[in-house]
């Protein structure tokens, strides 16, 4: 019996060891969220298929003008929030002004020493336009409120003269106002710039931009190919599914009920880093007509998302965490963008990072499988190796019973 039983089991481990070996070989090959997909060979012949936007912030076309503008009298409110347009007091010089700017990277910024370290920590490491991008061009600006002095002023009069980066929205900078500086810097991008994508990002986070655009690139491209293209209608980032709403007033992301009635939010991407493409940006606000908006602004862009039935895109690699530390080598490996209450010594920390396991497979799970295997084939063992302890212990006691049964009748 226990010669059956062994060779029982012993057939068990073996088909649960070709499983493992099967899915491991599986997941090494194939991977659907790797970043690497098929490109068109021949780009120049793609591009010129696609619709082209034009991109001039000092030469700026009357159709789009006179097609968008209408936008800026949408107006909503409830009883944390009256919404309208914020406008601008001052633009960017975008170096890119005659070309079709690919990506936008708007980062919300402030007023303050603290905020203007930011920014040139963002100047200093990833947001360096000196980053080669490949074919592929991008923009980058800081968007800000209007200052509260005078001196205030003079120093964010003197840095935009300098790094003719920044965009100063006519408004004042808060949490409740933050939902109306973002839909306020993205009407501004449709208008003023029309680029293809737009990555609205915080200033204490961290973007590789090279694989964000190739990423980007590949999407573009593989909807491009679908018969049934319909634009590029993205917005994606790390995806947030099910969040409760705040409705006690200790909550510093509380939102009324008259504001918004339903208790769990839309799947949404979380505010520090997400992606949109500009051509789902004018359904977006004319749905606020119909949602009014409150103060959450990642949530609230998740309800409009999902009025005019766009779906969130969870894009890998991009990983919110607060903590440098919780970062493994294969996140690094993999990421594209990561954050967030990052400084410069935490840019300069991640880049170093990045830049130590750039040779790493970009796939999150081929690095996990190629460099970490061992970890990951014990995760998948222990259940057979479990069951086989438990097999061994049950084998154990069934024999100590009998010897102890045998003993009590020669007693």
């Amino acid at each position: 019996m226990f010669a059956y039983d062994s060779s029982l089991l012993w057939i068990c481990c073996s088909k649960g060891v070709l499983c493992v070996a099967v899915v491991v070989i599986y997941l090494k090959l194939y991977h659907p969220h790797d970043t690497h997909k098929r490109t068109f060979t021949n780009k120049e012949e793609l591009e010129s298929q696609r619709r082209v936007h034009s991109s001039s912030i000092n030469d700026i076309s009357n159709d789009i003008l006179t097609k968008y503008s209408r936008l800026k009298n949408i107006r909503s409110q409830c009883s944390q929030l009256t919404f309208s347009f914020a406008s601008h007091v001052t633009q960017p010089t975008l170096s890119s002004s005659n070309k079709s700017i690919f990506l936008l990277i708007l980062i919300t910024s402030g007023v303050g020493k603290l905020y203007s370290e930011r920014r040139n920590s963002v100047r200093k490491t990833w947001g360096d336009k000196s980053i080669k991008s490949g074919w592929r061009n991008w923009e980058l600006a800081f968007v800000i409120g209007k200052a509260l002095g005078a001196q205030q002023s003079e120093e964010i009069s003197q840095e935009a003269a300098v790094f003719k980066d920044i965009l100063v929205l006519n408004m004042t900078d808060s949490y409740n106002n933050l939902v109306i500086k973002i839909f306020s810097e993205l009407l501004w991008s449709l208008i003023y710039v029309n680029p293809r994508f737009i990555l609205k990002a915080d200033d204490d986070v961290y973007v590789r931009i090279p694989r964000l655009l190739s990423w980007l690139d590949n999407y573009a491209n593989d909807n491009y190919a679908n018969d049934n293209y319909a634009g590029d209608k993205l917005y994606g980032g790390f995806v947030i599914g099910d969040a409760d709403v705040k409705r006690e007033e200790k909550w510093k992301n509380r939102v009324a009920k008259d504001c918004l009635a339903r208790d769990f939010y839309a799947p949404y991407c979380s505010g520090p880093f997400y992606v949109l493409s500009t051509d789902v940006l004018p359904s977006i606000f004319e749905a606020v007509e119909r949602k009014p908006a409150f103060p959450v602004e990642d949530a609230y862009m998740g309800i409009l998302a999902q009025e005019i039935g766009l779906q969130p895109v969870d894009i890998p690699g991009f990983y919110f965490r607060k903590k440098l530390a919780d970062y493994r080598r294969c996140e690094f490996a993999s990421a594209i963008a990561i954050g967030h209450n990052f400084g410069l010594m935490e840019f300069i920390s991640v880049a170093k990072n990045m830049e130590q396991t750039k040779q790493l497979p970009r796939s999150y799970y081929k690095c996990i499988l190629v460099y970490e295997w061992l970890g990951f084939v014990f995760l998948l063992m222990s259940p057979i190796i479990l069951l086989f302890l438990v097999f061994i212990f049950v084998k154990f006691l069934s024999r100590l019973k009998r010897n102890l049964f045998y003993v009590y009748r020669k007693v």
